[in-house]
């Protein structure tokens, strides 16, 4: 039988998928005794429920950002900062209502029962910014674009499942056919991340550099962009979308977006006025935040820190190498110390409550012994950790580098501005031997595929097992929740050995905010840990 996305749920597997899945870590957990914390279930990392928000049309915001925009292109945006202005800019295809995906920019999405192809109809009337029509000729242009070996886009092995796309009613229609090659039950949730920006070919056609620009279907106008400084964005005059009250959107008129790399420059500008809003993953300034009398919407979920591991070179090839930093470090001497005690230790990518997250997988847990045994094992063990420089990647890299020298390691740390670290990272080139990251939120599970698939774009670590590649094809093949959740599990307890990451402590994203200026923030995207939708965002005095 045929499933429809109307105003119902595509199945019952609440979706979400990152376009850009930094690395989903797919570690499972331990129903050891980890401090109490390590992986019985019962906590949960979910998102905190919502004030009540009461919207106005009009005014101006400054929302400061925690880091420079790496990029804005569809495709490839991901972190916090990029994730805010490209869900300005741009619509996604499919959303989520309530935790559950449902067409967005696209009015229907049909599937057959095979899960081979997807029928994507259209809204009616939509415009780019640039007055270019939506249809059917730009959704494929854009999917051609990142399937597109010269766009080099993360995204590329998740988009080239598209075997070939059909408009049966002509370029200028409104519906397009996505034929896979793979059966995919989660490719409705693909398209609610940054791969299912469209962007304007008129655009592209002519010159675009999308990651410093765009256009698209949102409800806000890119009106400057200044590198380092600032992102102004402006309300979208023929935005296709009203409220539940029929007011049209976006609320505001104008947002800026400032990067402030410290937290607590960040809060400093909250204070004096210069801004009006901002993010953080850093505990500590989001309680600060709290103690200087202003709100804050916390949100936690699947996504924790995490140390990534160069699996392509020595040291990090050696499988005990892997293990031996991950018996040395002591995530509850983490949390007590970096944020005390107010977060939860991760053995897992998945969030407690996930119904797929595995208590048995047998993840290491802190064992100093068996580090020491493990370095002497291998005649020594001395890398580089790579992070970016704040105050709270900062203390937590120099607590894993004591540990790891307490049993024989030696670690040497190295800082970089967060944009230039993702890019890095992303390159591809292998160019670092451990990393800091900061791991996907999700609650579909096919999410962590990327992270975990030989050879995939998304594949950071360059991981590889091919058992592991065949379990996770053949769970995205079928919507039996058991036959999934039994290969999802078997994925944690082989990546619980390999180790080819480590999660330390479930993250807590807050957005602080002045009450006096900025009303409550729309709920947190479920598919990216703390970045909402900026047309949502409203001044409470219009």
């Amino acid at each position: 039988m045929k499933e429809k996305h109307g105003h119902a749920p595509w199945h019952r597997i609440i979706a979400v998928l990152l376009a850009l899945v930094f690395v989903a870590a797919a570690c499972g957990g331990d129903d050891g005794d980890a401090g109490g914390d390590g992986g019985d279930g019962g906590e949960t990392t979910t998102t905190a429920s919502e004030p009540e928000r009461s919207p106005v049309k009009g005014g101006e915001l400054i929302f400061g950002t925690e880091s420079d925009v790496a990029t804005l292109a569809p495709g490839e945006a991901a972190q916090p900062s990029d994730k805010l202005i490209t869900l300005g800019i741009y619509d996604t295809l499919t959303t989520y209502v309530d935790g559950k995906v449902e067409p967005y920019l696209a009015e229907s999405l049909e599937g057959n029962d095979e899960l081979t192809q997807y029928t994507v109809g259209l809204r009616e009337g939509v415009m780019f910014q640039d007055d270019t029509p939506l249809n059917a000729e730009a959704v494929v242009k854009h999917f051609d674009r990142l399937k597109d070996p010269a766009t080099a886009c993360p995204c590329k092995t998740s988009i080239d499942n598209i075997e070939s796309m059909e408009m049966p009613d002509g370029p200028e229609g409104l519906t397009v056919v996505f034929n896979l090659a793979v059966p995919n039950v989660a490719f409705p949730d693909l398209l609610a991340g940054s791969s299912g920006y469209i962007e304007s070919p008129t655009a592209v056609a002519n010159g675009l550099n999308l990651k410093t620009d765009g256009v698209g279907t949102g409800p806000f106008i890119l009106d400057e962009f200044v590198a380092g400084e600032r992102t102004v964005l402006v309300a979208n005059p023929n935005y296709w979308q009203k409220d539940e009250n029929g007011i049209q959107l976006p609320y505001l008129d104008k947002l800026t977006i400032r990067p402030i790399p410290d937290s607590g420059q960040r809060l400093s500008a909250l204070e004096t006025g210069e801004i009006d809003i901002f993010q953080s993953a850093d505990s500590a300034t989001v309680k600060q935040g709290e103690e200087a009398g202003f709100a804050a919407q916390k949100i936690s979920g699947s996504s924790s820190t995490i140390l990534l591991f160069n699996m392509s070179k020595p040291p990090f090839d050696d499988v005990r190498a892997r293990q031996a930093v991950a018996y040395s470090v002591d995530k509850d001497l983490i949390n007590d110390r970096a944020y005390d005690g107010s977060r939860v230790p991760s053995y897992s990518g998945f969030a407690l409550d996930s119904p797929y997250y595995n208590p048995d997988a047998g993840t290491p847990q802190y064992d100093p012994d068996k580090a020491r045994e493990l370095v002497e094992e291998l005649g020594g063990l001395d890398f580089e950790l790579i992070c970016i420089p704040t105050p709270e990647s900062e203390l937590i890299t120099n607590i894993v580098k004591q540990l790891g020298e307490e049993v024989g390691m030696n670690i040497d740390l190295k800082y970089e501005e967060q944009g230039t670290y993702v890019n890095r990272i992303f390159s591809k080139g292998g160019e670092y031997e451990a990393g800091c990251f900061r791991s996907a939120h999700f609650i579909e599970p096919d999410a962590i595929r990327p992270g975990l698939t030989t050879d995939d774009a998304g594949n950071l670590t360059f991981y590889s097992n091919e058992e592991v590649d065949q379990l996770l094809d053949e769970a995205r093949q079928t919507t039996d929740f058991d036959t999934r959740k039994e290969k999802y599990d078997r994925v944690q307890e082989i990546t619980g050995e390999e180790v080819p990451l480590i999660t330390t402590l479930y993250d807590l994203f807050g957005n602080v905010y002045d009450e006096s200026r900025v009303g409550p923030p729309p709920p947190g995207e479920p598919n990216s840990l703390g970045a909402i939708k900026p047309g949502l965002l409203y001044a409470t005095g219009g």
